[in-house]
This record gives C-alpha cells, sequence and structure tokens, in this order.
C-alpha cells in the first residue's frame, strides 16, 4: 500500500484530506448536492433520529457482515454505488473501483458516465459488478444493456431520478456547466485551482489524460470538455445525451424486463407506491435513494423512508438504500430497518482522491471495522439478526445519572 493510503482514520477525515488533493472544481462537484444541499444534509441527519438498544452481558466474539443477495455472498453489504466522471479523481478510476470492491468480497457498480469502456472495466475485476443505465432512448439503452450482459455484469441499475438534472450550484458558482463539462474557454480561471493542487495535477499529467482541451487525449478517452466525456459509449446519439438526463417512464422499466435476464434494480424510489410500480414492471430490488442530495431538493431522507417501502415491497424484492452514509453504525442502522445492503458514493470517492485504488478500499475497510465493532457492542452476533427492535427514537433514549 503506498505511503498515505492509511492516513485516514474514518470517512470524514478522508473527505478532508481529499479537499486538500483535488481541485476546487472536482472536490465541489463530488461533495456538493443540489441548491441549499438541504437533502443532502438531511440524508445524515437523519441517521441521528435512532438511538440503539443494546443487549449486554452476551460475551463478546466476530461478528458476521456477511450477507446473500441475488445468490452472491457479500462479505460486506456496503455496495460501491455508480458515480460519473470517477476518473477526474484519481487515475484508477473505474477499473481501481471495481478492483477495490472485489477485493473486499462486495459489489461494484458502474455508471454509464464513469469514464472508461465498459468491457474493460469488467475484465479488470474479479468480481461480481452490476451497470447502471443511463440513456437517451430505447435504442441506446439496449446498445448498453447488450454490452453490459456480454462483459458479465451481473445486475442492471436503472436510475428514475433524473428527468431533468438538479441544479448544482456549487458547479455553477465555479463556472462549469454542470454536469462538470470542463472545455478549453475554462482554462483561464481554472488554470490556477489546477496548480495549486500539484499532487492532484501530476497524476493527471502521468496518466496522460488531459484536464482542458478539445479533440481526444489519453489512453482512456477523450477530455472532459468533449461531449461524450465520461461516457462508456462512443454512439453519437448517448454522447448528446450524456450531459442532459435520462427521463425514463415505467413502461422502459417493462421493457428493459423483458431484455436482461439478470437482477433488475430501480434506484431512486421514495415512495411506496413508486416502489410496488417497480416491483409490477418485474423488478427484483429497490433502491431506496435520493441521489444523494442532488436532484430534488426538499426530497425526504432516505433513512426516513426506508420502513415504508420495506413494508410495502419488502417480502417482494430486495430493499437497499443509499444517501448520508459515513459511519460503519449507519449502516447498522439501515440494516436494522430493512434494507438488505447499502450502497455508498462520497465516502469512496474521497478515499479513491487520497490514495487511488488503496484509498477505495480503506473506506470498505473502515465501514467494516466500524459496522463489527458497533455489533459487537450491541451483543448482536450477525447482520442477518438485525431488525428494528436493536433501535429507539433517539428523543426517548436519553437518560439521567
Amino acid at each position: 500500500m503506498p505511503a498515505g493510503a492509511r492516513s485516514f482514520v474514518n470517512v470524514d477525515d478522508a473527505r478532508r484530506r481529499a479537499k486538500r488533493v483535488l481541485p476546487r472544481v472536482i472536490f465541489d462537484y463530488i461533495d456538493g448536492g443540489a441548491e441549499d444541499e438541504l437533502t443532502m444534509s438531511e440524508n445524515i441527519a437523519a441517521f441521528r433520529d435512532f438511538a440503539f438498544r443494546p443487549r449486554m452481558a452476551v460475551g463478546a466474539q466476530t461478528p458476521s457482515l456477511s450477507v446473500r443477495l441475488f445468490g452472491t455472498v457479500l462479505r460486506l453489504p456496503v455496495i460501491l454505488a455508480p458515480c460519473g466522471l470517477v476518473r477526474l479523481i484519481h487515475p484508477d478510476g473505474p477499473a481501481g473501483i471495481a478492483k477495490a470492491a472485489a477485493s473486499r468480497g462486495t459489489i461494484s457498480v458502474l455508471s454509464t458516465h464513469a469514464g472508461a469502456p465498459l468491457e474493460a472495466v469488467a475484465s479488470a475485476s474479479s468480481g461480481p459488478m452490476w451497470f447502471q443505465l443511463y440513456a437517451g432512448g430505447r435504442k441506446e439503452a439496449e446498445s448498453l444493456i447488450h454490452k453490459a450482459a456480454s462483459a458479465g455484469f451481473a445486475g442492471l441499475v436503472v436510475t428514475v431520478d433524473t428527468p431533468v438534472l438538479g441544479r448544482r450550484e456549487r458547479d455553477i458558482r465555479n463556472g462549469v456547466e454542470p454536469p462538470l463539462r470542463i472545455g478549453s474557454r475554462d482554462v483561464v480561471h481554472l488554470g490556477p485551482q489546477v496548480l495549486a493542487k500539484p499532487v492532484w495535477a501530476w497524476r493527471m499529467a502521468r496518466d496522460g489524460l488531459r484536464m482542458f482541451g478539445t479533440g481526444t487525449s489519453g489512453r482512456h478517452g477523450g477530455p472532459p470538455g468533449d461531449p461524450g466525456a465520461g461516457v462508456v459509449e462512443p454512439e453519437p446519439s448517448v454522447l448528446r445525451f450524456s450531459n442532459t438526463a435520462s427521463p425514463f417512464h415505467w413502461s422502459d422499466i417493462d421493457w428493459m424486463r423483458g431484455i436482461f435476464k439478470g437482477p433488475l434494480l430501480v434506484k431512486g424510489i421514495l415512495t411506496a407506491d413508486d416502489a410496488e410500480r417497480a416491483v409490477a414492471c418485474g423488478a427484483d430490488g429497490v433502491i431506496v435513494s435520493n441521489h444523494g442530495g442532488r436532484q430534488l431538493e426538499g426530497a425526504p431522507a432516505t433513512l426516513r423512508v426506508l420502513p415504508e417501502i420495506v413494508a410495502a415491497v419488502g417480502d417482494e424484492v430486495e430493499v437497499l438504500m443509499d444517501g448520508g452514509i459515513r459511519r460503519g453504525s449507519d449502516v447498522v442502522k439501515a440494516i436494522a430497518l430493512g434494507a438488505r445492503a447499502v450502497l455508498v458514493g462520497r465516502p469512496y470517492l474521497y478515499g479513491l482522491a487520497t490514495a487511488g485504488r488503496p484509498g477505495v478500499g480503506q473506506v470498505l475497510d473502515i465501514l467494516g471495522d466500524e459496522m463489527a465493532r458497533t455489533l459487537v457492542l450491541l451483543g448482536c452476533p450477525e447482520v442477518d439478526r438485525l431488525d428494528s427492535g436493536w433501535l429507539r427514537p433517539a428523543s426517548s433514549s436519553a437518560a439521567t445519572s
């Protein structure tokens, strides 16, 4: 492991170090949310609504963190969420993320806009992978789905919360067109940011990836000023659509179910009604998500709506959740409220920025260690025994001595 890879002790520490490494425009792209970022903040705050109900004097043992998901045993119920433009964070990029997930016995989800060909990422990883689909129509979607299946992606994640992009005001303040489209015209006002972060600039230069300009550059594709920067597929219609949105309808989910044979998950679910619609369309799982607070400002925190959705469809499909997870104890709370596993995005991106693939692995190790310690202190021997009986409202947990 390279020097500095073990230099952070928790996710928040990784965030601080990522901020020191990355140009502000890229850090803000990772770290920011929509508008006033209230939904993003509420995702984190929601975990404070719940306190634990521990069982004492049950002895200390090594708890099991394993769960079975669609026939695959995960050693850690923390999945790496799909994130776009990750090659601007570190040259290890999507392949490094996939390798880190495989080495910890979990799943990574490749975004259509991750910045590397899906076949190359799939061949670089020895572990299970899912593919997250963005597309501008059924023709493009069908092509991507078939290529993902041929490359060996076991699951398909369809994100339904981006009919248009949320207003991400940090990007606007930084003077770039969301989502982080940077062209040669931006060199003057962003150049000082790049020069102020020599470690990041050196990594990018060594990898042959130019930050600015036009045309094809680097061995992994064009720079972000190109229309298709960060897009997995080179088809022109996909490239044109990449910087707008992905307005899927329920009829599209039903259609996708007919052409993809593996597990199909619908991401962006926030109500029981929509969860039931996803099940009716043939989904095998739903991901309770508000896009990390990057889309609809004022959407509910995902942890707060998780029980409603589990009650509606938890006996029929797998329910996963993302949003606001910063500690292993957060993972324990989400699973106790009915999630089969969780997805994280920003935490592993902070690790990626700090130390590349080893940094992603360290974030997973940190979350796993925190989960294990929490379970021991709870008196719970394994993740599969968690339920709402291990929690209570935080407001009623206070006691006086």
